[in-house]
């Protein structure tokens, strides 16, 4: 009988997380004010957070995945507050900001609570500037003055910082060449050593499958397959800079081969995570968007 209430509430969980809340996101429901996020593992993530971690992310109280883990009680505290957001009786962008800090992440309300202040303590100099503008002699307005930088030029540093930022998250720093020379100098075997070259070749914000490895390695050098790619793949000693998180499978998946970093591993809300940083965007089945990356050479 407990196993069978056990399974009763893991299947309403799966349904609240995976199904119903992305959809009330996706039809923007009037629930709630707004929809931060609308993946289903984003879901889980400020769900189980709350509910299940507390004071500390989930993964810290308990073993991925977390349907198969969670005990009788954390389910009905998952469940109880999914609904809860289900019917607006709690504010989700609460709960995701709450979620984020416990993560050591900063979210979209504390950014623009910092920038607001930053602008703010910055208009008592302009009001300054301004004010001995009018006591200044006449060939002062014809010369430019360096030290008193007026409210445009706050404004454009908030910009510009914003801007700085978005290329900062966007940009890959990661060192390829430096990367391609740990591989080639490793002792690892020369067929790892072409697939994890390989992963250099994809760029930030894309991704990847073992069968497009598998057939530009078929044609260019010798029969392989996607299995063969995905146990080179295993264990890589030069991750996160050789992004190996960046293959998925042929059907959209997370792929892993049920290892740690497939859909029911232990990292896979982890990788999740890094995709989505980098701009790789999934649906609500969990199956990601976009083609894959080929232009291997």
């Amino acid at each position: 009988m407990a196993d069978a209430e056990l399974e009763n509430l893991q299947q309403r969980w799966k349904y609240l997380y995976h199904e119903y809340l992305p959809s009330l996101a996706k039809a923007r429901h009037d629930s709630q004010k707004s929809w931060p996020v609308n993946l289903d593992h984003c879901f889980a993530r400020i769900v189980l957070d709350n509910a299940v971690g507390i004071d500390k992310p989930w993964t810290e109280v308990i073993k991925s995945p977390a349907i198969k883990n969670m005990t009788t009680t954390q389910l009905q505290s998952a469940i109880s507050l999914a609904e809860r957001i289900a019917q607006g009786h709690v504010v989700l962008v609460d709960l995701d900001e709450r979620s984020l800090e416990l993560r050591g992440k900063q979210g979209k309300k504390r950014r623009v609570a910092d920038e607001k202040e930053s602008i703010l303590k910055s208009e008592p100099a302009n009001k300054k500037s301004k004010k001995s503008a009018s006591t200044a002699t006449v060939s002062s307005y014809f010369l430019p003055s360096p030290k008193s930088p007026g409210k445009k030029t706050a404004e454009s540093n908030v910009k510009q910082e914003e801007t700085t930022s978005v290329k900062e998250e966007t940009q890959d720093h990661v060192d390829i060449p430096a990367q391609l020379k740990r591989i080639e100098d490793s002792d690892i075997t020369p067929f790892r050593k072409k697939t994890l070259a390989m992963l250099c070749q994809i760029p930030r914000g894309r991704y990847s499958t073992y069968g497009a490895m598998a057939d530009h390695i078929s044609q260019t050098s010798h029969k392989t397959c996607a299995r063969a790619v995905g146990s080179a793949m295993r264990n890589n000693p030069f991750a996160p800079e050789v992004p190996c998180h960046r293959i998925l499978a042929g059907d959209g998946g997370l792929g892993g081969f049920k290892g740690h970093w497939g859909e029911q591993g232990k990292f896979a809300s982890h990788k999740h995570e890094l995709l989505y940083k980098e701009g790789v965007r999934f649906d609500s089945t969990g199956k990601v968007k976009g083609p894959p990356f080929r232009d291997f050479t």
